[in-house]
């Protein structure tokens, strides 16, 4: 008997497209990529709002740290306040010595260390001159009940006779910021 071929039309078409494997696999992939993105932008927006917090409590403690000490004697104590509704302070100003002189450098001559083209300094003792040398120490604080934070800033300063008053009145390091309170 002979083959009877049946036109194209009529044999069944092979379907082209997904399947619905490949489709869930494809959008698990998808969710999976979403997701990682979410987490990295989420961790950015959170790494750059504390950075813009500390640079501000920086600022902040710049403004306080700076005129301390200019036109006016530091007088040891402590002292807080308010910089705005999100920003507190603490002042610690400490009356340290100055560090002893070291003999053997006023004699040092010679090379400096890793350059033979270059002469080492020669420090020569000055004495204390009635220096008097203050450690200024400010914790800035912010934050909520749940989670604080602090940024420490701690300079030192140097007053000279001639900056003391002659009444000998001494104020504190720095003007008093509105709601700040003596200890």
């Amino acid at each position: 008997m002979p083959r009877v071929r049946l036109p194209n039309r009529m044999m069944p078409a092979r379907q082209h497209g997904f399947t619905l494997v490949e489709l869930v696999a494809a959008f698990v992939i998808f969710a999976i990529g979403f997701g990682i993105l979410l987490q990295i932008l989420s961790s950015c927006l959170h790494s750059t709002a504390q950075s813009a917090d500390y640079t501000r409590a920086a600022l902040w403690a710049q403004s306080l740290l700076d005129p301390a000490g200019v036109g006016e004697t530091l007088r040891e104590g402590a002292s807080s306040g308010r910089f705005d509704d999100k920003y507190s302070w603490q002042l610690r100003v400490a009356k340290i010595d100055p560090p002893e002189p070291i003999a053997a450098l006023g004699a040092v001559a010679g090379a400096a260390p890793g350059n033979a083209n270059t002469q080492a300094p020669v420090i020569t003792d000055v004495g204390n001159n009635g220096i008097s040398l203050y450690q200024l120490e400010l914790v800035v604080t912010w934050g909520s009940y749940y989670m604080t934070h602090n940024a420490r800033f701690v300079t030192l300063r140097a007053l000279s006779p001639e900056n003391i008053p002659a009444n000998g009145f001494t104020p504190y390091a720095a003007p008093p910021a509105a709601g700040a309170r003596k200890q």
